[in-house]
């Protein structure tokens, strides 16, 4: 029998999480975060360069 889990759940077990920073160097990490936020790359490349890398801060500028 399959047993459907949240990904937050496999992530918190092996204690990965999402780095508290954003990786603009990392295509990958931006793409993440970019689908994460539901925003397009370029959008999230320009609330980085307001706000800075810390998705905290990106969060609070895209209202998320």
């Amino acid at each position: 029998m399959l047993r459907l889990v949240t990904v937050a759940s496999v992530l918190s077990n092996t204690g990965v999480r999402p780095a508290p920073v954003i990786d603009t160097t990392d295509d990958a990490a931006a793409g993440y975060w970019a689908n994460r936020l539901n925003v397009s790359p370029q959008d999230l490349a320009a609330a980085i360069e307001e706000v800075g890398p810390a998705v905290a801060a990106v969060r609070r500028h895209l209202g998320k």
